[in-house]
């Protein structure tokens, strides 16, 4: 077993033996309750046993002063924060400084999702306001670009084509998720289930309401309105056999409707992030201005709520803490 560092403080995490979809047909429910007990988890708890560390080359081009999105590839790291994406090889010396920012045919406004192709290892970037795609190798060489037929504010690469979700600030999304191919063309649309209207002055932004992630081959997603967790599966959405159990604080689209911002804010459970890895899911959320990391193992009776900002102690060899971030 595994574990690969990203600049000492993010992990990427692996090993462990991945479960089966396919055989698990037990339901199994993780209750986040409504005043969780923080505690310490160490690495050793979760099953790891080594750890290696992987420097990142730096440069002029390649500063990066946080991180809070990776993607892997099969020979190269794709780290992004904010508008800065970068690429750099597995032994951590840099390869490229991806896209360029701007208002030009070949520039990008902002970065709102990236993701990476499997079979052509290109990088696929989308900038909702412009409605686009942009198409890059991990050299940062730009292939092409193409519309979006919708506002696709995240993604995820299928063997299907790319699944989209569009972000509902305002209520008016007729449309939650689009699969589209790689040149724009809608395949199948999937009506927004979970509608409501604006009645405050202003919004509250649930920057991540869906997460898609992929674990042991499939591709998932949890909406912020849904307890479940879905698989896609045969162009569709079926349940996961996880739930991630909120209690009153899972937003309702009433409650979205009805409340002001600083009130759903204050109440309700805003979600981060969310992956599985071996026999453990991570889920990361706030309520209000509280920021919770929990881990759950999907096999026996493990539960707990680390500090985020201490993160999971590393027992291996006396190392910082790990916060975690991704799975490969």
């Amino acid at each position: 077993k595994n574990l690969f560092l990203i600049l000492l403080a993010c992990i990427v995490l692996t090993g462990c033996k991945d479960i089966d979809l396919n055989k698990r047909n037990k339901i199994i429910t993780f209750n986040l309750g409504n005043d969780p007990e923080i505690t310490s988890v160490k690495l050793s708890d979760l099953g790891f046993e080594d750890i290696e560390y992987v420097p990142l080359e730096t440069n002029n081009q390649s500063l990066i002063s946080r991180i809070n999105k990776i993607r892997i590839g099969d020979d190269f790291f794709l780290l992004q924060y904010l508008n800065s994406l970068l690429t750099f090889k597995k032994d951590g010396s840099f390869i490229a400084k991806i896209g360029k920012e701007g208002r030009g045919p070949d520039e990008y406004l902002l970065v709102h999702d990236v993701d990476i192709e499997k079979e052509s290892q290109n990088i696929y970037l989308v900038s909702t306001w412009q409605r686009k795609f942009n198409v890059y190798t991990s050299s940062g060489l730009l292939l092409r670009t193409f519309k979006s037929p919708e506002d696709i504010t995240s993604f995820i690469i299928t063997e299907s084509g790319i699944l989209g979700y569009s972000l509902n600030t305002q209520g008016k999304i007729l449309n939650s998720f689009n699969l589209i191919d790689t040149n724009g063309n809608i395949i199948k649309k999937f009506p927004n289930k979970y509608p409501w209207s604006l009645t405050q002055l202003g919004t509250y932004i649930f920057e991540h309401e869906n997460i898609f992630y992929r674990f042991n081959g499939n591709i998932l997603k949890k909406e912020v309105y849904s307890d479940t967790v879905f698989l896609w599966k045969d162009l569709s959405f079926k349940p996961h056999n996880i739930i991630l159990s909120s209690g009153n604080r899972r937003i309702s689209v009433n409650m979205r409707s009805k409340l002001h911002p600083d009130e759903i804010h204050t109440k309700y459970i805003t979600p981060r992030s969310l992956f599985e890895f071996g026999e453990f899911l991570y889920y990361e959320f706030t309520v209000g201005f509280d920021l919770y990391g929990f881990i759950g193992s999907k096999k026996r009776d493990f539960r707990v709520f680390i500090n985020t900002e201490e993160g999971i102690i590393n027992d291996l060899d006396g190392g910082p803490g790990i916060w975690p971030i991704t799975v490969s």
